[in-house]
């Protein structure tokens, strides 16, 4: 990589932190590129220089945290342990006590999808690679005969992840559930769906 490609890249990424920055003390709709430019010290025009529109910045910042989740998610699955705690632990990300300004983001961003079909493939991609970390889950939970699925693994993982996202967006929308209640509903159909009990992990 030259050195003029490398700038640019460095640019990208000065203007994408100063979104986040932004991001995190507004909501979405007042979010500006006038904003962006001042966290990020340049003019509009220069963060107009690197990214065409706001969207396309919202949409590349959305891209890298929708990315960055799912490799800390890809961490549990790799990581040590049966596959029942692994499960719990999946859970527990998924359905965090705090959603956070990134998650906000994901989910505020389904707004303007009408209007932008192009970035419906990232928002596609983020679901299907969380099915498909639990989907691995569980198929070695129940090579190993951990689990006893009460449903192919492909159909109990698209409802586990349905249920994440269906208890983060609650929060987002005024309810005030209590976060462990929250997984406790998950982990409820994790037993069911699994044929096991989480007593005693």
């Amino acid at each position: 990589m030259n050195a003029t490609a490398r700038r640019r890249l460095e640019r990208r990424d000065e203007i994408i932190k100063a979104f986040w920055r932004v991001a995190r003390n507004r909501p979405r709709r007042s979010i500006n590129v006038r904003a962006v430019a001042a966290e990020a010290a340049m003019s509009p025009a220069n963060v107009l220089h690197y990214f065409s529109s706001l969207d396309e910045l919202q949409m590349t910042a959305l891209a890298g945290a929708m990315e960055e989740f799912t490799n800390r998610r890809r961490l549990i699955l790799d990581g040590p342990g049966s596959a029942r705690k692994r499960i719990l632990a999946m859970i527990d990300a998924g359905v965090p006590d705090q959603i956070s300004d990134e998650l906000r983001q994901v989910y505020e961003s389904v707004a303007i999808l009408a209007e932008h079909p192009q970035y419906l493939p990232a928002h596609r991609a983020l679901t299907e690679r969380q099915v498909m970390l639990y989907r691995t889950l569980i198929e070695i939970g129940a090579g190993t005969g951990e689990f006893t699925p009460a449903s192919p693994p492909g159909i109990i993982a698209r409802n586990l992840v349905a249920l994440e996202d269906a208890y983060d967006l609650y929060p987002l929308v005024g309810d005030t559930t209590p976060r462990e209640e929250c997984r406790e509903a998950v982990r409820s159909y994790a037993e069911l769906a699994l044929g096991i009990e989480f007593a005693g992990e």
